[in-house]
């Protein structure tokens, strides 16, 4: 029987192809982040804002229109779109909320898209 022999220099490293497709999900995987981050900061935007307003003790007296109207302007001076509708007012078991309640949808490539989904509520006021 032959011994079999063991060559470590034919054995550094990663090969070409692993290196390629190792560099392609990288890529893939920046690419996506890059096309779905403005979504998420957007929605940062918005719930800043609402976070800001809470702290102020504004929200406790603002209309659904005037919270609607605040966030609009807020969006509009940060370059930032979204649908004002997607602001509604709930109340259970007696405590009033703002829901944030609405998705985004993201191009990709040719025909596929990512949609991004954010649904969050803040208390109007802490009584």
């Amino acid at each position: 029987m032959k011994a079999i022999r063991h060559n470590p220099a034919a054995q550094r490293g990663a090969t070409l192809y692993a290196l390629v497709v190792v560099m392609t999900l990288l890529a893939i995987i920046i690419f996506a982040g890059l096309k779905i981050s403005p979504a998420y900061i957007d929605n940062q935007i918005i719930s800043n804002a609402l976070n800001n307003m809470k702290e102020s003790g504004e929200l406790r007296t603002m209309s659904l229109r005037d919270i609607r109207t605040s966030i609009s302007r807020t969006m509009t001076a940060n370059g930032a779109s979204w649908g004002s509708d997607s602001l509604d007012q709930i109340e259970e078991n007696g405590v009033d909320y703002i829901q944030v309640k609405y998705e985004k949808r993201v191009q990709m490539f040719w025909n596929i898209d990512a949609v991004v989904k954010f649904d969050y509520r803040v208390q109007k006021s802490d009584d």
